[in-house]
């Protein structure tokens, strides 16, 4: 959802920028995060890693047998540089999606609002799934299907994702993929629509002096340390149980928490502003020192064999122990500062307006639903072309950028399909209507 957001002072209401700008930011950084687990985590599989391009399948085993560098539990810079932007890029796409929705729910009533969450979020859930889906399975599956073979497959799909989508846990990866983002941001929705409705019809009620409470504390500890402490209290609860993959286990109560937080904010407003914008170097501070205890907790995880960061603890025979609990707090405390860190920045240098701007948001959704199966055709692309490791990522990374693009230009200019993948027309004046084709 596009934020058109608005910070009201006295008199006046002033346009903010810088939650599109980073809004933008976030989804762009899929792309090369999903490129690189593809190359150094062969999170797809042999077909379609470059690494694995020209090499015997004995030779495979034999990489596995020394210590396969291709796994998300390595240690060496990609793998590290990839799981550490893991713990706070969906933090802050969902604390984004939270704010969005302060916004979003103030001038609809609650029907109306889950009417346009279920159009934004559910069709193009199910639209990807059954398309996208099918194209990476293709692509994966590297087969040479007649288009008989083909249709059946594609239609044959539709009946399989949607039902196996209702299945717990297994159910949404097989049948959405990385579209489990859409599905959790619903959900979150649907479960939080009557805190919305206390906050916006009682400004002055306990639910919303409850929120803004935590800005208001002294010594700004309510953010630096209640927030994140919440985020502990998750983590120490419903980690040793559940590992977190795609928004399930620990990590649907973890996110849901963070959305929480990003609606919060925006009730909070002045207070929310005020902070980030006068403790900018606190927190950057902060964060690095954060950022290197992930680091040691990281480095912790692969001598230990235990998945400190990852979570699933009893599948080790452990609910908690001392570093357990430290590495909860590590983890929440490292992606909560990263997150504060990224928002004052942005604050700092990104509240300024574009008209690219809004062209950009639009182009959110489509990227988003499009740029799985083009990450495995640019793989592939790399692989071909004989690159490896930091090229394959950089080429295959060009690839699909520029195949989003062409995609994203093709379904924008048409009603039915800016329908299907949830592009929604901006606040654009005539002049910049006409300049962009919309329709």
């Amino acid at each position: 959802m596009t934020l058109w957001q608005f910070v009201e002072n006295d008199s006046s209401k002033v346009r903010r920028h810088d939650i599109d700008w980073l809004r933008v930011i976030l989804f762009a950084l899929l792309i090369p995060f999903h490129v690189g687990i593809g190359v150094y985590w062969n999170l797809y599989g042999d077909e379609v890693n470059p690494n694995f391009e020209g090499i015997s399948r004995e030779e495979r085993w034999e990489i596995a047998e020394n210590g396969n560098d291709y796994t998300s539990e390595s240690v060496d810079f990609p793998s590290m540089l990839l799981h550490w932007m893991h713990q706070w890029r969906l933090a802050g796409l969902f604390m984004i999606s939270g704010m969005g929705t302060a916004f979003a729910f103030k001038n609809r009533t609650w029907g109306l609002f889950l009417k346009e969450r279920s159009k934004r979020l559910l069709i193009p859930m199910l639209i990807g799934a059954w398309t996208m889906g099918f194209a990476g399975s293709v692509i994966t599956e590297n087969q040479d299907l007649d288009l008989t073979e083909l249709t059946f497959e594609f239609l044959w799909g539709i009946i399989w994702r949607t039902l196996f989508f209702w299945v717990p846990f297994v159910g949404k990866l097989y049948a959405l993929g990385h579209l489990w983002f859409l599905w959790n941001l619903f959900q979150y929705s649907l479960l939080l629509t009557p805190v919305f409705y206390l906050v916006r019809n009682y400004p002055d009620g306990r639910m919303s002096r409850f929120l803004k409470s935590f800005f208001n504390l002294p010594k700004n500890c309510g953010t630096l340390l209640m927030l994140p402490i919440l985020l502990v209290i998750t983590e120490i609860v419903f980690k040793p149980w559940f590992p977190g993959y795609i928004g399930v286990g620990y990590e649907w109560f973890w996110f849901l928490v963070f959305f929480l937080f990003g609606y919060a904010c925006i009730v909070a407003k002045d207070q929310y502003y005020n902070f980030i914008e006068q403790q900018r170097i606190l927190i950057s501070s902060l964060t690095i020192f954060w950022t290197m205890a992930f680091v040691w907790i990281r480095l912790e995880q692969e001598k230990s064999g235990i998945p400190y960061v990852d979570g699933g603890w009893l599948e080790s025979g452990i609910l908690h122990n001392e570093m357990t609990i430290l590495a909860c707090i590590i983890h929440s405390f490292h992606a909560w500062f990263w997150c504060l860190s990224i928002f004052s920045w942005s604050a700092y240098f990104l509240n300024v307006p574009s008209k690219k701007l809004a062209y950009l948001n639009q182009g959110v959704y489509p990227f988003y639903i499009v740029h799985m199966p083009l990450t495995f055709a640019g793989l592939k692309f790399a692989g071909d072309l004989g690159l490896k490791n930091v090229s394959a990522v950089i080429i295959a990374t060009f690839f699909v950028t520029f195949t989003c693009w062409a995609f994203f230009e093709l379904v924008r200019r048409t009603r039915i399909t800016r329908f299907m993948f949830g592009i929604k027309e901006s606040r654009l004046s005539i002049e910049e209507k006409n300049k962009l084709v919309l329709i």
